[in-house]
């Protein structure tokens, strides 16, 4: 199964298990298996939510939200209704921002002092869980106008946005096998929730069966000669083999002298329904998302922080905004507009090579960089600018991929991914 649930208790509100439902639901759907750790205890700190993928864990404050949500670092959250109400979130207790910085030190303190109960000794000497992700989740979503002023150590996201981030988002030092995923819901002495893992597979659509093997070529046409439409669509065939031998063999037209008048063309759609065709293909082979990574450079933790580029979660400005703007895919190979927005005092480089970009469809076809086609080379944005270029992959895209997951792999600002949806 590609979700589990494992639960302390079970959760006693009823918004809080739809959520926990909504988003299994919607994880089950992905590739990989991710586990969801609810309602548990560690360290005498009762923690909303936890998710463990393969390479991420992440502790999450979960909060339900019915407006606008004013809050920071420090000082109480107010939720403010449509009808300009306001109400404290966790009255007499402490804020979302401090109550996931209490999970977080709580549970990465109790994986760290047990990594040697599931994990090898060479692994449990290189990996440190105070990796984590921490993340604050509001249900179920962060309505328009929210002002949420947070620092580089805490994330907010909408209930809406969290399947998303859990594809994109990884925790540096973090790689997990399956067995060593499932061990640590049972030290926690968390038990899975069988009611609803039960719901979740229920509702997966069940697996087509295989197809049957394909008839030999020459059987193949018996048959369809043996049928009524078989017979039309070799007739065609035979009509449109003359048309095509006619057009082949009969004499070239003279060429026009210089002075004579141009012919006019008609106005009229050609009979072959080729640029009708060329219209549909344009139509469902380009996208034009516009997706946005940005980060900014932290100097404490010297590392690279996400911000969300444009909007009210979070007080700081990205230093990089790395934009995907369109996909063409309409011919024999696939065209990536990119952007840089350098918003720093130095240059910023994105090479548009097959070495720091990667891509992939859900059927395991991988589209490399043609290194020589890409226009330029390397996406180099001075302090201050915004520039543009075009990577090039010289193949087809698959005709039945439903999605491309694009990744960053090191330049301007480390491991990035775009997810995009493509139309069927």
């Amino acid at each position: 199964m590609a979700v589990q649930v494992w639960i302390g208790e079970k959760p006693e509100h009823p918004q809080e298990r739809r959520a926990i439902l909504a988003l299994a639901q919607t994880l089950e759907k992905l590739e990989g298996l991710f586990l969801i750790l609810s309602n548990f205890s560690v360290g005498g700190r009762s923690i909303d939510l936890v998710i463990i993928k393969h390479d991420a864990i992440v502790i999450i404050e979960l909060k339900h939200c019915d407006g606008r949500v004013i809050g920071s670092v420090n000082g109480p959250w107010i939720v403010e209704g449509r009808n300009g109400e306001q109400k404290r979130l966790n009255p007499g207790r402490k804020n979302p921002y401090n109550q996931v910085i209490s999970y977080f030190h709580a549970l990465t303190n109790f994986l760290n002092e047990h990594r040697r109960e599931f994990l090898s000794e060479q692994k449990a000497n290189t990996i440190d869980f105070r990796t984590c992700k921490r993340l604050i989740v509001i249900a179920p979503r962060i309505e328009e106008g929210s002002q949420l002023d947070l620092d580089w150590k805490v994330e907010v996201r909408g209930l809406d946005e969290l399947p998303a981030y859990m594809i994109t988002e990884r925790s540096s030092e973090i790689e997990l096998t399956e067995e060593e995923m499932l061990a640590i819901p049972k030290l926690l002495h968390c038990t899975p929730w069988t009611e609803l893992n039960e719901v979740v597979q229920e509702e997966k659509p069940a697996a087509a069966p295989p197809p049957p093997p394909p008839l030999p070529w020459r059987e193949r046409i018996w048959r369809a000669l043996q049928t009524t439409t078989g017979r039309l669509a070799a007739a065609f065939a035979a009509i449109a083999l003359v048309l095509l031998l006619f057009l082949v063999f009969r004499p070239p037209a003279p060429i026009p002298r210089a002075d004579a008048p141009l012919a006019v063309l008609s106005a009229g759609t050609p009979a072959d329904g080729s640029i009708i065709g060329f219209n549909a293909i344009i139509s469902q082979c380009r996208w034009n998302g516009y997706q946005l990574v940005g980060k900014r450079w932290d100097a404490r933790s010297q590392t690279w922080q996400n911000v969300a580029a444009g909007e009210a979660t979070t007080g700081a400005s990205p230093d990089i905004i790395v934009a995907l703007e369109q996909i063409d895919a309409c011919g024999d190979r696939i065209e990536l507009t990119w952007s840089v927005q350098n918003n720093t005092a130095r240059p910023v480089s994105l090479p548009l090579r097959h070495d720091n970009i990667k891509i992939s469809d859900g059927l395991g076809n991988d589209y490399p960089i043609a290194n020589d086609d890409s226009r330029p080379g390397t996406i180099t944005a001075p302090p201050g600018s915004r520039q543009r270029g075009v990577a090039v992959v010289r193949r087809q895209l698959a005709a039945n991929a439903s999605t491309l997951r694009i990744t960053l792999l090191e330049q301007p600002f480390g491991e990035a991914s775009f997810i995009v949806a493509l139309q069927p």
